[in-house]
């Protein structure tokens, strides 16, 4: 008897050893196998931090880490061969739903295919990719049938639902007025707005004028006194290059400047509270007042917290 319950004992422990146990929150969030018949696992999940993120995707790896990078665990799924009809899934642990977004506004373009799964995802013959709440998820196909298509968007939906958590825009998206917003443009950036390194991060999206396009933006500061500092270095730095300043009347803010860049038009901007408000790529001030004025007036009507003073 006690030699047969030996064998049970060991059984159970052998057969549990192929089962998958979590060992992170962002395991709890891959599908089981039973997602579709003839799907399984390729062995457990692999796990990345911040130190070992570049053994993974290097060519990438700074930028992730740009945006709050904590933890990606990753799973290979297959039907019948892991050679053959794969999909790959990481789930990425980006901190906030701020850095989140971040990183997936990084990758989509107008033009693509969009589905709604989570936030938002958009998906091609490659794969899929989505954000909610402060995870952002990678979806890649091992080839270009239709098994691996419908996998790919079964599993991302059943990651998006065990997620739990509301599916709506981070607040601060909300910093750039929608109207006139060209879809799908809007992105928020880490650091470095406008790809200076004096500046810290904002969200900026394209809009329609009566020219046809334009750049409009936020740039947005921890504190007051940053902010004023930050103005003066922004306005430096076009003056010192550039030149050619344009009269600002009829500006709003508490400080502002307007002049021709030798690359993106005219650039507009203002400051005020903690933010930088402006516009580029248009000919003429007159085109980019009037967005200009409702970035201001959007900026007023957020219910953020104070600047620090």
């Amino acid at each position: 008897m006690k030699k047969w319950i030996g064998w049970i004992i060991l059984g159970t422990i052998t057969l549990f050893s192929f089962c998958f146990r979590p060992t992170s929150k962002l395991d709890t969030l891959f599908p089981s196998p039973g997602f579709e018949k003839g799907w399984k696992w390729d062995g457990k999940p692999k796990h990345y931090s911040p130190e070992t993120l570049y053994q993974y995707i290097d060519g990438e790896a700074d930028l992730y880490l740009s945006y709050g990078f904590q933890a990606l665990s990753t799973l290979l799924y297959y039907w019948h061969s892991p050679e053959d009809t794969f999909v790959v899934v990481d789930i990425y642990d980006m901190g906030t739903p701020l850095n989140a977004f971040g990183i997936y506004s990084n990758f989509r373009h107008p033009e693509y295919n969009f589905q709604n799964i989570g936030v938002e995802a958009f998906v091609s013959e490659y794969g899929l990719k989505f954000a909610k709440s402060q995870y952002f998820v990678d979806i890649k196909l091992g080839n270009f049938s239709e098994r691996c298509q419908r996998a790919g968007l079964v599993i991302a939906t059943e990651i998006a639902r065990r997620i739990k958590s509301p599916e709506h825009l981070p607040k601060e998206l909300e910093l750039l007025p929608l109207d006139q917003q060209k879809p799908k443009t809007l992105r928020y950036v880490k650091n470095e707005m406008l790809n200076h390194g004096f500046l810290p991060g904002g969200v900026e999206a394209r809009y329609f004028t009566s020219e046809g396009e334009a750049l409009a933006f936020v740039v947005i500061f921890d504190s007051l006194q940053q902010a004023v500092r930050g103005f003066d270095e922004f306005k430096t730095f076009y003056t010192l290059t550039s030149g050619n300043a344009l009269p600002t009347e009829g500006f709003p803010g508490e400080a502002s400047f307007a002049i021709r860049t030798p690359y993106h038009g005219i650039l507009m901007a203002f400051r005020y509270a903690r933010y930088i408000g402006g516009v580029q790529d248009i000919e003429k001030c007159e085109t980019g007042l009037p967005l200009l004025q409702t970035i201001f007036e959007n900026l007023k009507k957020q219910e953020f917290p104070k600047a620090k003073k």
